[in-house]
């Protein structure tokens, strides 16, 4: 939102006032020459903008508005006036007025920018990423839209546009103000890049103005890295969230005290805290997060019943988005786990042509099974061990299969039509893949643990039919209801978990895949009960390491110092796994047994699979 510029030397003194913030200084300015000549427009558009910056909303949309209607051919006007209705929370008004902006100029990057915001305020996440790209397009080095646009990319799942949007943040990250690149540092840490996040938060601690929101961001970045003393020394230089009037540090503050507040053994001052948060304005931007960590909350105090209504509140908000991404995932018919539908039939498999393969030494080991079985302790403990490395999630094994497609074969079809040539071309594709995240050293195995890569088995056998495999086995009902109870980014997965029953139902098409295809394919499969491992930890170890091979599995009893000193765990499990094996999410399912009475017949055939009591 810039005014024009006139040679009158009070409007320069006005002007290079608002340059400078000192907006009192302006509006002063601006009324003196608009008693002198009061229909001069580009003063008063000048003193609206003042106003909307000392947070005056409602004068500065009244000011917009006789503006916008006196000259309806100036688009400005309308679109500053959107902008101070959407200040105001005047949203619907606001999207009208942006709207007739743009009908007068449609190729405007701030007017763009402008109804991208309001669209994102208004959670229409992929009509606000469509415009903000738009936006972006016709003025590329717009780094606030650039950051915003990220924002809103991986709000729609789409990590990798994000990514490449933000890939050279340091040549223009001087050049944006400082709430701006606490938001980008916010992106680069749920982009992996944790040390570069921390290290720009850190840089603005000491800001007079925005150190405070800062270093409750970097409360959340600690405890997401268990580094809990350096959280709570942080969360103690914040102000008592009552003392403050600015909204938004407020909730961020609240937000920060409750998320330590939490890993407590006293889950209530945080569930009070997340609870006067939701009652707060503009408690819609916390509201899915606060929901799912309420639901945990309660959970530990034994209020299932709240628990469970969160949850409910919580996925219902999140359809909202995935509807807009994939309308077709939020139809009760749908399957969001489509990739269980991918099957190699027997006739099949006899046709595949003998090919080249790849010896154990130069295969990875696959950590499979379906999200929360407790695939990532075990992860946690082949990382310990010096022989073998881990990386986080990835989903490289997808990566190939794309390869695979783009040579016109589709898959799993025409799996057994691939040459040792193309074989080896697709083992270099997942390895490629694999040098950009992990740097294996001599000798060191590749531990790629990414549970629902169960499904692409057919792959991973025409690819590496020596590879270790290790499937992990937990109850069926504590798998769903730990799933139901996180809270995912992925669309599909969103679909998936948004209730109790698709979550059975996606449970189950996923087992019948797998055990269709053990019996099939006949990899080389160790079943890791997670159950069985903490009641006999030792002798699950020792038959794991007889598995792998390992002539020493003492290492592997170190995993949760290890988790320790790695820092980042990119799952959910990142605070379970720094503790030593515990039984206490054993049998968690047993609290909510009245909600499971119309999932269990389903969830039926894989207990009596693997002999928990039905």
């Amino acid at each position: 939102m810039h005014a024009p510029t006139i040679s009158n030397p009070s409007f320069s003194a006005a002007l290079e006032a608002f340059g400078k913030g000192r907006f009192d200084e302006v509006e002063r300015l601006a009324r003196t020459l608009l008693a002198e000549s009061p229909q001069a427009e580009n003063v008063e558009n000048l003193l609206g903008l003042a106003l909307l910056n000392r947070h005056r909303y409602e004068e500065a949309a009244a000011l917009f508005e006789r503006l916008a209607r006196t000259h309806p051919e100036t688009g400005l006007y309308w679109n500053n006036w959107g902008t101070a209705l959407r200040a105001a929370g005047r949203l619907d008004e606001a999207g009208k007025a942006y709207t007739r902006a743009l009908q007068i100029e449609p190729k405007n990057p701030d007017f763009l920018a402008s109804a991208g915001f309001l669209f994102a305020e208004q959670k229409q996440i992929v009509r606000a990423r469509e415009l903000l790209l738009e936006a972006l397009r016709i003025r590329p080095g717009d780094a606030e839209v650039r950051v915003h646009v990220a924002r809103m990319s991986l709000e729609c799942g789409e990590e990798s546009s994000a990514r490449e949007l933000l890939r050279i943040w340091r040549l223009w990250v001087a050049g944006i103000n400082p709430p701006l690149q606490v938001e980008l540092a916010t992106l680069l840490i749920r982009l992996g890049a944790n040390a570069e996040g921390e290290s720009l938060l850190r840089a603005h601690l000491a800001d007079p103005q925005f150190g405070d929101m800062a270093r409750a961001r970097l409360v959340l970045l600690l405890e997401r890295f268990n580094r809990m003393d350096e959280a709570r020394e942080l969360l103690a230089q914040l102000p008592p969230p009552s003392n403050l009037d600015d909204e938004e540090l407020r909730g961020e503050i609240m937000e920060a005290t409750a998320v330590v507040e939490a890993r407590s053994d006293d889950p209530g001052r945080a569930r009070a805290l997340l609870e006067e948060l939701l009652r707060s304005p503009g408690a819609e931007r916390w509201q899915v997060t606060t929901w799912f960590l309420l639901a945990k909350l309660c959970d530990k105090q034994g209020d299932y019943d709240a628990c469970m209504e969160y949850l409910r509140l919580a996925h219902q908000e999140q359809l909202k988005v995935t509807a807009q991404l994939v309308p077709d995932l939020v139809e009760p018919s749908s399957n969001p786990l489509n990739t269980a539908n991918f099957h190699v039939s027997a006739d099949q498999f006899k046709s595949w042509r003998p090919v080249d393969v790849p010896p154990l030494e130069q295969s990875p080991i696959f950590v499979l099974g379906f999200p929360r079985s407790g695939t990532t302790m075990l992860e946690q403990m082949l990382d310990a061990h010096p022989g073998m490395a881990s990386m986080d999630e990835r989903p490289f094994v997808q990566r190939v299969i794309e390869r695979m497609q783009s040579l016109g074969m589709e898959y799993p079809d025409r799996l057994g039509e691939l040459d040792s040539a193309q074989c080896e071309m697709l083992r270099e594709t997942y390895w490629k893949a694999v040098a950009e995240v992990v740097e294996l050293k001599p000798g060191q195995r590749l531990v790629d643990k990414n549970p629902l890569t169960m499904l692409r088995l057919p792959l991973l056998v025409r690819l590496f039919p020596n590879a270790k495999i290790i499937f992990v086995v937990r109850h069926p009902c504590d798998v769903v209801l730990s799933n139901y109870m996180q809270h995912f980014n992925a669309p599909a997965y969103v679909a998936l978990c948004s209730t109790l029953p698709r979550l059975a139902a996606g449970y189950a098409a996923a087992m019948r895949f797998w055990h269709a295809h053990v019996d099939l394919l006949k990899p080389q499969v160790f079943e890791w009960n997670y159950e069985g491992a903490i009641r006999d930890f030792d002798g699950n170890v020792r038959r794991l390491g007889a598995f792998l091979e390992l002539e020493d599995v003492a290492p592997l009893h170190q995993f949760s110092e290890h988790a320790k000193r790695k820092g980042y765990i990119g799952t959910p499990s990142y605070a379970q796994v720094v503790q030593p094996v515990y039984s206490g999410s054993i049998g968690r399912w047993t609290r909510y047994r009245k909600y499971f009475q119309s999932v269990l017949p389903i969830l039926e055939p894989a207990m009596r699979h693997w002999g928990y009591d039905v």
